[in-house]
């Protein structure tokens, strides 16, 4: 397993997760447009990340 895969992976799943959190918080400001799209955007890259990592444990 590569150092730098996993340090990848492990970067997108929590940039993804981040993401998710932010654009729920936007849903209830005045950008509720920008925060949903932005959550389903973020939580597609969570899970990405979370694929790579399971890939990486094979």
């Amino acid at each position: 397993m590569s150092t730098k895969n996993k340090k990848s992976a492990n970067r997108a799943l929590i940039l993804g997760v981040l993401g998710f959190i932010a654009g729920i918080a936007l849903l209830f400001g005045d950008s509720w447009f920008i925060g949903l799209f932005g959550s389903i955007a973020s939580a597609g890259v969570a899970y990405k990340g979370y694929q790579d990592l399971e890939a990486l444990k094979d």
